[in-house]
């Protein structure tokens, strides 16, 4: 099952991530899969943690994200410390790359902060198109992995967030080269977040046609890959 094997991809990076001895020491090979992964389905699956908001506050960047669309880049969240109102803002910032623009957008997303949100289940609501969100790990320091679905597809998303704008090029080949042997590679995307691209802006585009689109692009690019 291929979500099987880009869930397993991404863990290689989350347990290899500032190792460089484990990376230079690994066999380009697929780690035998967890019980708790294998037929993993984020719709279905009962995820959540009570995670620590303070813990989690500040910068995380998307590294990574399956599967591979063109959309965006530069994706950044900002996590408060503190709630307010009995409601979770988490600030993002990207750039629109739909139609091949380049569009500089930052954005408040406003979430209640009820049992759901609190376990790490955030749903965002656009028009008739609803994508959820589930925290599945962090370490708080270093690393945080989400999976998510939207209304209209049954295909699974996953990303990966770290603390440090940019991982090494090492890390990127590494994980490629295994994703290669298992035929994944060319659904892994690695965001653009060096300064020097991430600056540029231009007029902005809203985050509900983005999400819009991601969705859309999302269940056409991999509905039929994953049921053949």
């Amino acid at each position: 099952m291929r979500a099987e094997t880009y869930i397993s991809t991404i863990l290689l990076i989350v347990c290899c991530s500032g190792n460089p001895l484990m990376v230079a020491g690994s066999r380009m090979r697929m780690p035998k899969l967890p019980a708790a992964v294998e037929g993993f389905n984020c719709r279905n699956e009962s995820i959540g943690f009570n995670f620590n908001l303070t813990r989690l506050s500040g910068y995380w960047y998307e590294a990574a994200r399956v599967p591979n669309l063109q959309v965006l880049e530069c994706l950044n969240v900002s996590v408060p410390a503190e709630i307010e109102n009995n409601t979770l803002s988490l600030d993002l910032n990207f750039i629109s790359t739909v139609n091949n623009d380049w569009q500089f957008t930052n954005e408040s997303v406003k979430f209640p902060w009820d049992d759901s949100t609190q376990l790490g289940v955030f749903n965002l609501q656009y028009d008739k198109v609803m994508v959820t969100y589930k925290l599945m790990y962090t370490d708080y320091d270093n690393l945080a992995l989400i999976c998510g679905f939207g209304s209209i597809s049954p295909v699974p998303l996953f990303k990966l967030f770290t603390r440090r704008r940019e991982i090494s090029q090492e890390m990127i080949d590494f994980v490629q080269s295994v994703a290669e042997e298992n035929g994944v590679a060319s659904q892994i995307a690695w965001d653009k977040q060096s300064p020097d691209e991430c600056n540029a802006s231009r007029a902005q585009a809203p985050l509900a046609i983005l999400v819009g689109s991601i969705t859309l692009l999302w269940g056409l690019s991999l509905g039929i890959r994953i049921c053949t």
